[in-house]
């Protein structure tokens, strides 16, 4: 009897012992970053728990040079982060400091700058636990008659000293890049291309493509393969902060021999370019730095195509030899380009002046500490984010309305190619496109898997490959993970399933929180019209704002690389006088029961736009 004691006893101290929490999310991604932030916020204990022993993810790990077009697409706690990093420039360098134009509006910011202020931001809210270097083992899963789950727990590895964590919580999220959380909850996935009559898009499955057209030679079948990966890299021309590239250990020559033939057939005259006419990317950054990225379609490519298929169902074990190859490849082809007598001796000298920061990963050899893994596994639910949803809308110049949007985004489908060139082409990636659509919104649906009662999926949404090609930049999983953490809060407050939530009641407290649901280029979160106009505008206010036959549209102005001024014809001129046939159009787009009162209100002064519909939103 004392022994059955002994053992209930046990048993009991081990329940109780276990970490309780109302949010456990895996993966500190800027995604997981920012749903932790906004949960914490309202009040809720958060576990974020990161495999790595380095919390941002990719904005951490290299990735400084985060893709958009427009700054009129970034909001929420993302804009929290880059207003924080450039005053960071401003009050190290002063206002009109080179560092603080560098950075762009906070958006350039060095790695550990990045890191700093992540770091900042959760340290402020006490609600939050951070579990570094811990790894998603498994996940204790319970499912109802109607066959749908709820996570009770998930374990994790501490990979430190190598025991078990288990932490138990009311909503869980996924913010890895790979989905591995929903995947050991026994989620439904997804991994490589849809072929094109699955959901009938342009760019699906086996493809060739240039400039946004397919070319011949394409089948359009599915597979399982996967877009390329490559690390982002922080170099410098800094003599002073420059730490040369030197022969890795698995270096062979014969690898790289093949690349001296492409600059004897003059393909290529420059190894470092802010162009995409040489074979490695500078993209500028603060303090004379630059994140160096892949170029697509080049004849020499960064990415090692191919290599990366098996990474994302793998065990941890063999991501990280894939890793390591990655590793190898890059810092090999460097050193050969730097230093091999086959190159041309001008283009050796000019590539020479670049190093690995030595300011950078100080305790990783000055090398990236995240593998860039642009698609990875998606997780499928009954909303299924594809390329129709970033098509024009009929009759409009804006894209399809999507009224249960909870984020958006204003970048191109893009794909840095899937298989190496030839047999069809022999100086073309087969996989590879880009097409630049008018800025899109993304639905809540996508980050519910199929039959989860308490699981949200911020980053490996439920997508095609077309669409995630679209969807997989930092900002724009910023903004899910926004959603995400205020959806987790709405479903512990409400007791309801996340599947459950009021999407209304989502976006009316992401409007609050400063994050965008619709693109309007001319009013931002400090306006006094944001809310309402984002409202309005959520409900096709803005749709037919511009006849397609009044429409010219002329090439934006590019400031830096590929950021741009904002999409034409997606501002409202709030400050406009209202015109009469306007304001009519409005009130019939209205809830019948509301018509009356506003059209009364129209009558009773006179408006500008944007006022008048900050009155009509008072009225709902």
């Amino acid at each position: 009897m004392k022994k059955l004691l002994l053992v209930f006893l046990f048993i009991v101290t081990e329940v109780f012992a276990q970490p309780q929490t109302d949010v456990v999310i895996y993966g500190a991604t800027p995604s997981g970053i920012f749903a932790a932030i906004n949960a914490a916020r309202q009040g809720h204990s958060v576990a974020l728990v990161e495999e790595y022993k380095q919390i941002g993810g990719l904005m951490t790990g290299g990735l400084s040079f985060t893709d958009f077009i427009s700054q009129e697409a970034l909001s929420g706690t993302f804009n929290e982060y880059r207003f924080r990093a450039l005053a960071y420039y401003e009050n190290k360098y002063g206002k009109n400091s080179k560092q603080a134009k560098d950075c762009y509006f906070g958006v350039n910011a060095e790695p550990h700058v990045t890191e700093l202020i992540f770091g900042q931001m959760l340290a402020e809210l006490p609600f939050i636990k951070v579990y570094t270097q811990h790894r998603i083992s498994n996940a204790s899963v319970n499912k109802n008659k109607q066959g749908e789950s709820k996570i009770q727990s998930a374990s994790f590895v501490n990979l430190l000293d190598n025991k078990a964590v288990t932490i138990s919580g009311k909503v869980f999220i996924d913010a890895t890049y790979e989905g591995d959380l929903a995947v050991a909850a026994g989620a439904e996935y997804r991994i490589g291309r849809e072929a094109r009559n699955e959901f009938c898009e342009r760019y699906a499955g086996h493809i060739f493509s240039k400039g946004g057209q397919i070319l011949t030679g394409g089948t359009g079948e599915g597979d399982k393969k996967v877009q390329a990966y490559n690390f982002r890299i922080i170099m410098t021309d800094s003599i002073e902060n420059s730490r040369k590239v030197e022969m890795p250990p698995n270096y062979h020559r014969e690898k790289y021999l093949p690349i001296a033939a492409v600059f004897k057939r003059g393909k290529v005259k420059q190894i470092f370019t802010q162009s995409a006419e040489g074979i490695l990317r500078v993209q500028p950054i603060a303090n004379r730095k630059a994140d160096i990225n892949d170029i697509k379609n080049a004849p020499v490519r960064m990415s090692s195509l191919g290599k990366n298929y098996d990474y994302p169902d793998v065990s941890p074990e063999v991501r990280v030899k894939i890793i390591r190859e990655h590793r190898d490849h890059i810092l090999g082809m460097i050193y050969f380009l730097q230093n091999d007598e086959s190159i041309p001796s001008e283009i050796r000298e000019d590539a020479k002046v670049w190093g690995l920061a030595k300011d950078e990963f100080t305790d990783n050899d000055n090398f990236p500490y995240r593998l860039y893994i642009r698609e990875a596994r998606r997780i499928m639910g009954d909303v299924v984010f594809t390329e129709h949803d970033t098509y024009q809308a009929p009759h409009s110049i804006r894209s399809v309305l999507n009224p249960n949007a909870v984020a958006i985004c204003d970048y191109a489908l893009n794909c840095h190619g899937v298989s190496a060139p030839g047999p069809v082409y022999a100086d073309m990636t087969e996989g590879d496109f880009n097409f630049i659509p008018q800025p899109f919104q993304i639905p809540y649906g996508v980050m519910l898997p199929g039959k989860f009662d308490n699981l949200l999926v911020s980053v490996a949404i439920s997508s095609s490959h077309v669409g995630f090609c679209g969807i997989r930049l930092e900002p724009t999983w910023s903004a899910l993970g926004q959603a995400a953490g205020l959806a987790a809060h709405l479903s512990i407050k409400n007791g309801v399933s996340v599947t459950k939530v009021k999407v209304p009641e989502l976006q009316s407290l992401l409007l609050k929180n400063k994050a965008k649901i619709i693109y309007v280029s001319d009013v931002d979160a400090d306006s006094p019209y944001f809310e309402a106009v984002q409202y309005f505008g959520n409900i096709g206010f803005f749709h037919d704002l511009y006849p397609l036959e009044q429409v010219q549209i002329k090439p934006r102005t590019i400031h830096k690389l590929q950021y741009m001024d904002a999409m034409e014809y997606h501002n409202i001129h709030p400050e406009k006088p209202l015109e009469e046939s306007l304001a009519n159009t409005w009130i019939q787009q209205l809830p019948a029961s509301q018509q009356a009162k506003a059209m009364a209100l129209h009558k009773s002064k006179r408006w500008n736009r944007g006022a008048f519909l900050t009155a009509l939103f008072q009225l709902k």
